[in-house]
């Protein structure tokens, strides 16, 4: 006799990777379960649209993920930085003994006069405690008020390729967002359809339990008509209790499942939750020639967003070379002095300057510099044009799943047909006593797993198809489901 252990741990198998997802999906702020679905004798039945929704509104590492393109995009705000002036404004209190400041804040003050150069002492002469003010002036201030205008002019190129490969990095952070929003949801689809899949199985296990109990009790009647052996009787308590076991353990599994769709989407409740339709058998329309082209696979998002990275570093290269030529900058400053009162103006001064630098040996730093950032920027260049190739195995690969996924599922409606058919036959051979309880069981066992494998033949065919759109880079928003 067959046993449906099989089934059990396909299911096992296809909640535990929804449940691997679970860590990347955690939930920012508790949502408000009336918006996820409605309660029904004390169970949550929860839409496959209204998971994605709410997951998209109160996933944490979305929110995260906006937080960084903000980010980014603040970065290339401060870029404008190499092409706009910098006005600075202060106001300083100094004071000092030391003879060359004291005499400076007398001459900036326009206070210097005859009597602070004083006769020199002779030498080995004891210092005088007065008199020689130029060389031992005593504790002197001055109180500063500063404007100061700084202007760059040319400096090689940085600041504009700077300014290029900020934008670019904010683009890719853009990309790299929508692409979290597409990964998210595409977690939300499995964490449903698993949670279908679970509930579809128990459907499956109950019918096929409460066909196991018709059969212990027709074994119990047989037998306490001496038609049957005490083994025909055993057998089938045996089945029966292994069905038992089984559904235990896909009830528990429906539970796990819900477990993760409150996780995935913020929602704080004790009520079960239970899929609000889990769909019928039906046709699967999916056309695989018309897939493989994949012309638009450069358009996906996180695609899009290694090309931009890759421009970034091909920018980073000219910033680097723009450190190794002249630089041209202008600076205008005012000043205002006072000796005692913090914001006077007992004198003031004005000062302008052009500023040619050339940093021509830095000790190999600039030279290494352009280097590396070559080197980066071929790195760059390699994993966007790998990125690019994987992009197009990941979606082919997607769309030979789903479409042997649909095609899988036209043979188990078909095998489940059969099934069916067989199973009456022999119950009635059965019951004419024309057929054993072992051959009943057998076929018994083989209609529940044809059933079982349209249930997980639909669920593979739903995630195949979300998987495939996610590889594609979007979704389709009238993509046709299995059965729905």
């Amino acid at each position: 006799m067959r046993s449906d252990g099989t089934m059990v741990r396909t299911l096992v198998l296809a909640i535990a990777l929804t449940a691997s997802a679970a860590p990347l999906l955690a939930a920012a702020s508790t949502a408000d379960f009336a918006d996820l679905g409605t309660v029904r004798n004390d169970t949550l039945f929860v839409a496959r649209d209204a998971v994605i929704d709410a997951a998209l509104a109160h996933n944490e590492m979305l929110k995260a993920s906006s937080a960084m393109t903000d980010a980014a995009d603040a970065d290339a705000l401060g870029a404008w930085r190499g092409f706009l002036p910098r006005l600075s404004l202060g106001t300083f209190r100094i004071r000092s003994n030391d003879a060359l400041y004291s005499f400076g804040f007398k001459l900036n003050q326009r206070r210097a006069a005859q009597m602070d150069f004083s006769a020199p002492m002779t030498v080995g002469a004891a210092p005088p405690p007065q008199g020689d003010l130029l060389n031992y002036p005593g504790t002197n201030e001055t109180n500063i008020m500063q404007v100061k205008l700084q202007q760059p002019v040319f400096n090689g190129g940085m600041a504009l390729y700077g300014k290029k490969a900020a934008d670019a990095m904010g683009r890719a952070a853009a990309g790299q967002h929508r692409r979290a929003e597409q990964t998210v949801r595409f977690h939300a689809v499995q964490a449903y359809e698993g949670l279908v899949l679970a509930t579809s199985y128990a459907r499956v296990m109950t019918e096929a339990l409460a066909s196991a109990d018709g059969h212990v009790s027709r074994a119990q009647a047989m037998f306490d008509n001496e038609m049957v052996t005490e083994a025909d009787l055993l057998q089938a308590k045996v089945y029966r209790d292994a069905l038992r076991q089984q559904l235990i353990e896909v009830q528990n599994m429906g539970r796990i499942a819900g477990e993760h769709i409150k996780l995935l989407t913020a929602v704080s409740t004790d009520l079960p939750v239970a899929a609000a339709a889990a769909g019928a058998a039906g046709d699967v329309p999916f056309d695989l020639a018309a897939t493989l082209s994949l012309d638009g696979i450069g358009l996906r998002s996180d695609v899009v967003a290694s090309g931009e990275q890759a421009q970034a570093a091909s920018h980073m290269t000219k910033v680097a070379r723009g450190a190794m030529v002249p630089h041209l900058n202008l600076q205008a400053e005012k000043n205002w002095f006072h000796h005692d009162e913090l914001f006077g103006n007992e004198a003031d001064s004005w000062t302008f300057g052009v500023y040619a630098t050339w940093d021509v040996f830095s000790g190999l730093e600039n030279i290494s510099g352009v280097k590396k950032a070559r080197a980066q920027s071929r790195a760059a260049d390699y994993m966007h044009d790998f990125q690019l190739r994987q992009a197009r195995v990941e979606a082919r690969q997607a769309a030979y799943d789903v479409d042997a996924a649909a095609r899988k599922f036209a043979v188990a409606g078909d095998a489940v047909a059969a099934a069916r058919e067989g199973l009456r036959i022999v119950t009635n051979m059965h019951r004419e006593g024309l057929a054993s309880m072992v051959d009943l069981l057998d076929v018994q066992a083989a209609a529940t797993m044809a059933e079982g494998n349209l249930v997980q033949a639909r669920h593979d065919y739903n995630v195949g198809r979300a998987r495939f759109e996610f590889a594609g880079g979007g979704y389709a928003p009238d993509a046709a489901q299995a059965g729905e």
